[in-house]
């Protein structure tokens, strides 16, 4: 039986305190609630994505700071705003609907930005694969223009070398073939 009476008052002070009425003095208004709770979230998200675990203390007590003083508030009235909309759960999962929207949003913001910051670079690429294609044929044309032109003059050289010989040699023959002169005496 004791048992029984200690189960039920235990039940009747939790649902006494989860009623929610507690003093609303000092509490964030449940708008910018929303707002903090936004910005206490991200800051929560780059902690996690922190490497060095030993100064997480110092940096997170730092950014929190920073986010509660543009808030215009301190970490007391957000323990204490937190603790009275704890006893209003209604209240409370409003609240977090909105957080998640909000950071839904911001999220699909970033990722809108992620995706054309990655469509540009993708485009910047081709366009120097381009480039660099188009660099790479130049110097192919350049490499064969200039193997042409070394045919060219090779050819040029050996055909002046040939005709020198081919002059030299009718020199030769026509010197060899030696005029007969007939002597006719009269």
């Amino acid at each position: 039986m004791r048992k029984h009476i200690s189960l039920f008052f235990s039940a009747l002070l939790f649902l006494y305190a989860c009623k929610g009425g507690g003093d609303a003095s000092g509490v964030i208004d449940r708008d910018e609630m929303v707002n903090l709770l936004v910005d206490v979230h991200i800051v929560d998200g780059s902690l996690s994505m922190q490497p060095n675990v030993d100064s997480l203390y110092k940096v997170g007590t730092g950014r929190y700071l920073l986010v509660f003083k543009q808030h215009q508030t301190d970490s007391a009235q957000f323990k204490r705003s937190m603790k009275y909309y704890a006893t209003q759960p209604e209240t409370m999962l409003k609240i977090y609907d909105d957080v998640n929207k909000k950071l839904q949003a911001k999220n699909d913001s970033l990722a809108m930005i992620i995706l054309k910051d990655q469509q540009r670079v993708v485009k910047d690429q081709a366009k120097a694969s381009k480039q660099l294609q188009t660099i790479n044929e130049k110097k192919e044309k350049a490499r064969q223009d200039s193997l042409l032109k070394m045919i060219k003059d090779h050819e040029q050289k050996i055909m002046k070398e040939n005709t020198r010989k081919f002059k030299l040699d009718s020199i030769k023959r026509s010197k060899a073939i030696k005029p007969k002169h007939n002597k006719k005496l009269v």
